[in-house]
């Protein structure tokens, strides 16, 4: 008695255990090979072989490169320069310390893309049954030349504008851990909007509260933190093109077209022979 379809698929897991997903596709190819492909349908009358063969002329070609199918998630750069993914670390370039960046994480590696999606970090993904462990590569660290890990905090605070120079000059001036406490404000990117985070090196510089306690306590009391969406939404809209910011087309009114509706219409058929009107074989005769 041939067995029920149903019984012949169940039977490839039934019983059986699978040491790894390779083990899985091995079994699975050959029981396609040897059991399903090979079996006559009842209602065909062929295998699936057979039938592959004679619809095979109509099938279009693979594509080139496979379809990702990876998840694409977003984190924050801790202070750490740390990206969190399954209760684990991985390290980026420390200059992208508070950014949100895209992470895509496949079935071996984790790599993290800047907001211009170029690849800055991969890493070999650690096992699912690590907790708390970090993946760190040496060259995300920050420079161990005081001078060159100087201009690159320059360099990030620029952006924040007037108050960040400002705000870092003094903190450089005034704190003995004045780079790592410059790190920890560039860090709060990930948690404030950049207006806000402005806002407060302002204030903080304002009264010459050079540290990264003293900008934290004035976002805890005149700011909200951010979502991840805000964070998105907020670094979109700073690599906008600039014709945006721009003076916008106001559209007509619609009155500027209503003499397009006025016009006489043009009669553009081609103009008749008036000797075509006569009667055939000769010119209209005049009555009497």
């Amino acid at each position: 008695m041939e067995r029920p379809f149903f019984y012949v698929e169940t039977s490839l897991l039934n019983g059986r255990s699978f040491e790894t997903l390779n083990h899985l596709n091995e079994i699975t190819a050959w029981w396609l090979a040897h059991v399903a492909d090979v079996r006559e349908l009842r209602q065909f009358g062929k295998t699936p072989l057979q039938l592959h063969q004679e619809e095979l002329p109509h099938l279009i070609p693979l594509p080139a490169q496979p379809y990702d199918v990876w998840p694409v998630i977003y984190r924050v750069v801790n202070v750490d320069r740390l990206i969190s993914y399954g209760r684990n670390g991985y390290s980026v370039p420390w200059r992208y310390i508070g950014s949100t960046l895209p992470v895509r994480v496949t079935e071996t590696e984790v790599i993290i893309y800047s907001p211009q999606v170029e690849e800055v970090a991969r890493h070999a993904l650690l096992p699912a049954t690590a907790t708390g462990q970090r993946s760190v590569h040496k060259e995300h660290c920050p420079s161990e030349d005081a001078r060159h890990r100087q201009a690159q905090l320059e360099e990030r605070f620029v952006e924040l504008g007037e108050a960040g120079r400002r705000f870092l000059e003094g903190l450089l001036r005034t704190q003995r851990y004045g780079k790592d406490q410059a790190q920890r404000v560039l860090a709060l990117l990930g948690s404030y909007t950049r207006g806000d985070l402005i806002a407060a090196l302002e204030r903080a510089a304002r009264y010459g509260a050079y540290s990264h306690a003293a900008v934290e306590r004035i976002l805890s009391v005149q700011a909200q933190p951010k979502s991840t969406l805000e964070s998105l939404a907020e670094h979109e809209r700073r690599h906008l093109p600039p014709w945006l910011d721009e003076e916008p087309v106001s559209p007509r009114p619609t009155s500027d077209y209503q003499p397009l509706c006025d016009q006489e219409p043009t009669d553009h058929a081609e103009p008749t022979d008036p000797s075509d009107d006569a009667p055939a074989g000769g010119a209209a005769s005049e009555g009497p």
